[in-house]
């Protein structure tokens, strides 16, 4: 693997065909789950962007988000957050997201 010098002076991994090793996430649905009541919950951050900008990540296409490299996204949430990486941290956010749901329409667990 090679590294790939961004524009942020973050490195990006390579793969041996040269496609960036990066989060891969999809960025609408990610925006859906990281809203700003969990990222003031679970940062020091109001919202998303706020957490990638501070991080030196310019996130404005889905492109940009895919090149985001995930050992470098990885550290940065165990700095500024209670998750221990990335995949945590969103999944989190979905239970957060879900469970805000189901209270809207005040549903009841059994």
């Amino acid at each position: 693997m090679k590294n790939l010098e961004t524009q942020s002076g973050h490195s990006n991994l390579l793969n041996d065909d040269g496609s960036v090793i990066g989060v891969r996430d999809d960025l609408d649905l990610i925006k859906n789950y990281l809203v700003p009541a969990f990222m003031k919950k679970h940062t020091a951050f109001s919202c998303l962007d706020d957490f990638l900008e501070s991080a030196g990540f310019v996130v404005a296409t889905q492109q940009d988000f895919e090149l985001v490299p995930v050992s470098i996204m990885d550290a940065w949430v165990r700095q500024n957050s209670n998750f221990p990486n990335w995949s945590d941290m969103v999944s989190a956010a979905g239970d957060f997201y879900f469970d805000t749901q189901m209270k809207a329409i005040k549903f009841k667990s059994i």
